[in-house]
Formats: structure tokens, sequence, C-alpha cells
């Protein structure tokens, strides 16, 4: 069905209008709408349908390639997407997903003996029960009972990692995902952009974060800007394919963030930000779809001939949503006065000249300006600063690595673009607000203690 608007084909003319003409961004698509994308559409795989297979078991796994497969024809990867998998691919929490939840649920299960043992004794004590009395070799038979059922479930938790675990994902040359990727994607994957268009896009992508533009608003809370530009990047890339194909689009995700949807509400579904709709149908002239990939599994089944996927293989896919993305939510998620410590004393030693901005800007309500950069590192008044935040981004990183950052703190320091001049260059750099309490207390703590008069040395 066509809805009516303004033609401007027809010289602006107004045109009959129906209730959904706000460009369908706020109509619920139908299975029609689906099987129509499967038919002729483009079905784009965000990098998180392709890690799920690492992190997947096997009837998951299977069930995931063979509805791709069935869709092979139809599939786009955007560059950025490429990049992705290649840049996180080697994290446990990916290539050894089940090993890692197994050594988590092991590590409960070993404190479980240990808790009940200490509640134990501090009970004894405090009723002051003797260690010779009947009831207390009871206790100690039933703690030994618990005991050996934690060692029991510890042994069939780590079995069954061990059973759903992917063998030869160590060489790239021997990795079943990677074979499978390469027959399945071979000349469906999207070329990079130019370095001069890629530049502009990450400076466009903060720009759009300041206004909560989506997609990918929400990285610049965490990532550095590189790094958090990703989602507009495979934006971009997503819109320029769709402009040269024509056709709509179904992209598939399991991005569950508010800067790609408008979340589910009681009985109405999640659906794509309208705010996306619109700017694929004025760049593209297509309609955007959204999927989770348990979603597709759900629909490839009711509408693909020849395909029949294990409810189980759905279920686990939603399960992994947004895996990665989100952190453990029982862990700290932001920077505390001992981690900020550590990476200001780290950045010290490795960077000298990005510590001093970094002070600089601590001491001066968070921001530091162009011409004081300069200034602090003696730099040439011809030199540019791109890429002056990424030391930053390396010490986060092995800081990351070593345990002391989670990965979710927000990114220290931000490049501020724009200019009447130089729109495209640095004005400055500015901290990130959670930080500055925390320079405060660091300042204060190193501050001097008064010397008292009578302390003084004598003339």
């Amino acid at each position: 069905m066509t809805y009516a608007g303004t033609d401007p084909e027809a010289g602006g003319v107004e045109v009959p209008r129906g209730i959904f003409d706000c460009d369908e961004a706020y109509r619920s698509p139908v299975a029609a709408d689906y099987a129509h994308v499967f038919r002729t559409g483009m079905v784009v795989l965000d990098t998180n349908v392709l890690l799920n297979l690492y992190r997947s078991n096997e009837r998951t796994r299977l069930d995931t390639l063979a509805v791709l497969t069935k869709l092979r024809d139809r599939l786009w990867v955007p560059h950025q997407v490429l990049t992705e998998i290649w840049r996180n691919r080697e994290q446990r929490s990916v290539r050894h997903h089940h090993s890692t939840k197994a050594k988590d649920a092991a590590a409960v299960m070993d404190k479980v003996p240990r808790t009940a043992e200490d509640a134990v004794e501090r009970w004894m004590r405090d009723v002051r029960l003797k260690k010779d009395e009947a009831v207390t070799q009871q206790i100690e038979a039933a703690l030994e009972q618990l005991r050996e059922a934690a060692a029991e479930l510890r042994g069939l938790i780590e079995g069954q990692a061990k059973l759903d675990a992917l063998v030869g994902t160590a060489e790239t040359y021997t990795d079943p995902v990677l074979t499978e990727l390469e027959t399945l994607l071979s000349g469906r994957i999207g070329g990079p952009l130019p370095q001069d268009e890629y530049d502009k896009a990450v400076q466009e992508a903060q720009t759009r974060a300041e206004d909560e533009i989506p997609p990918g608003y929400e990285d610049f809370r965490t990532k550095s800007p590189e790094q958090a530009a990703g989602d507009y990047v495979l934006w971009l890339q997503l819109m320029q394919e769709a402009q040269r194909r024509g056709g709509d689009v179904l992209l598939v995700t399991g991005d569950v963030k508010k800067d790609w949807w408008v979340p589910r509400d009681a009985d109405i579904p999640a659906r794509p930000r309208p705010e996306l709709v619109v700017e694929l149908r004025k760049q593209a002239g297509g309609r955007l779809y959204m999927l989770t990939p348990g979603e597709l599994l759900k629909w490839a089944e009711d509408l693909l001939e020849g395909l029949e996927v294990d409810e189980d293989s759905v279920s686990d896919l939603d399960r992994l949503r947004g895996e990665g993305q989100d952190g453990d939510t029982s862990a700290p998620t932001g920077w505390g006065v001992m981690s900020l410590g550590r990476f200001v004393g780290e950045l010290e030693a490795r960077y000298p000249v990005h510590h001093k901005v970094v002070v600089e800007a601590a001491q001066n309500g968070g921001f530091v300006d162009r011409a004081r950069v300069y200034e602090l590192a003696g730099y040439r008044p011809d030199r540019q600063l791109k890429g002056f935040t990424r030391p930053i981004s390396t010490v986060t990183r092995n800081l990351e690595d070593k345990g002391v950052l989670t990965g979710e703190e927000p990114f220290l320091l931000r490049t501020i673009y724009g200019s009447p001049d130089e729109p495209s260059w640095a004005t400055g750099f500015r901290l990130a607000d959670e930080v500055m309490a925390f320079f405060a207390r660091m300042a204060e703590e190193t501050k001097p203690e008064p010397v008292r008069g009578d302390e003084q040395a004598a003339p």
C-alpha cells in the first residue's frame, strides 16, 4: 500500500494524506513486510550477530548459520562490522565465552561451602557449642555433603563448558566460525570509508552525540571517540549501500541500547528509533526494519521454506542479547580514586605531554583549550591535533587488560570540535564530568600539611 503526502515530483503539490504519512516511522511491521525484505531487500548483520556464533552452543550456532545461509543472497556486512570482529574476536568474553562463564559459576560454587562453614562457626561460638557434642558432628557431616555437592556441581559446569567450547579458534585457519563466514560472506562485505571521509564521520558522530541524535550516542559516555563513533560509521556505510542498491533494509542487531531502539513498552514491541527510519528514507528511499538475532530466527522459520529452528536457540540468542555491551552490572562501572590514580600515574610515565594536558584540564574546570595544549606540548603552530587522544585509549586498554579498569568508565578526555574558521579542528579537550570530584580529592590528599609555628625551623 502506498501512503500519500506531498509529491515533490509534482512541484510540491499536496496530495491526500493518510494516518501513516510520517515516513511510516511509527507503523508496526507485519509478516508481509519481513517476507518482502527477505525476498528483495538488504539484510545487514551487526557485529554482535557474528560474534554470537562464538558465544552460542552448537545447536544455536547451527540454527543461526542455517538461517543466514537461506538469506545469503540478501546479506550485506558493513566494513565497520569487519573491523569490530577482528578487534573483538580474541577477547575472552568472545572466543572463550563458555569457559569464562563456567569459571565465574565455579567460583561461586567454591564460595558456597566456605560461606556456610564461616556462618556455622560463628553460630557455634555464639551459642557456646562444644566440638564434641553430637550436633556438631552432625553439622560437620552436613558440611561435608555440601562440599561434595558443590564440587560435583563445579565438575558438571566445567564439563558442559568443554562440550560447548569451539575447538580450533586459536588459529584463524582452523577457526570453524571463520571458515563458515568466509564462505557465507564472500563478496558481501562493504569497503572502508576513505580516510578523509572516516575522519569526518568520527567528528560528525561526536556532534550528533552531543545532541543525542541516534545511533551510537550512548557509546560516547564510556568509549574513546574513535570507538564510540563505530555505530555511526556502520550506519553511514549502511545508508550509502542502501542508496546504491535501492530497496528496503533489515538491520539485525543484538545492540539493545536506546540509541537504536524505542524500547518495548508493555505489549508494544520495540521498534527502530523514528529518526533512523526517517533518515534512511530521506537518504536512500527505503524503509528500515530491525530485528534482534532471536527475532530473525523466529521470522525466518515462519517465512522461509525448509527451515526448522529450535525454540531453545531463540531463547539462547535472547539471553545473549546485549552480551559484551553492558558489562557486569554487579561490578563497579565508573571511575574511582584508585583507578584514576593508576591511570594518571601510567599516563605520566608513558605520555608526559598528555599527562600535563589532563592535569591542566583538571585544574581549570575540566577544559583545556587548543592554544594551551600547544604551549604545554611545545608543538609547532602547523602541527595538527588529529589523533591526540589515542594515547588515552592506549592507557585505557592496558589498564582494562590488567583488571584496573572495568571497560565501563566514561572516556577520560574527549575532543571538542568546531570553530568559525576551522569547524573540523579541535578547539580543546574536556575531561569526563565524573572524574572532576576525584581529581579534587586527589589534589586534597596530596596537599602538604601546614607547618605549625612551634615546628618551624629556627632562623
